[in-house]
């Protein structure tokens, strides 16, 4: 092959490697979820109650509520 065209395609060849690795790193990275994180649960003449929730059990105590 020419030179050239064989520089072509290892350029092309780089940029391909490059996209598909940028997408696998995002496809990696935790998304964000909504609905997670502290929370603090206020009653008139008691302490504030601070805890943590996950989505796994938010997701469980709104079936169970329901």
């Amino acid at each position: 092959m020419e030179k050239g065209k064989i520089h072509n395609l290892e350029v092309k060849l780089k940029k391909m490697l490059d996209n598909f690795y940028q997408k696998e790193a995002r496809r990696k990275q935790p998304k964000a979820v909504a609905g997670t994180g502290n929370i603090i649960r206020r009653r008139e003449g008691e302490k504030d109650k601070r805890f943590s929730i996950s989505n796994d059990r938010r997701s469980k105590a709104l079936v169970t509520s329901s």
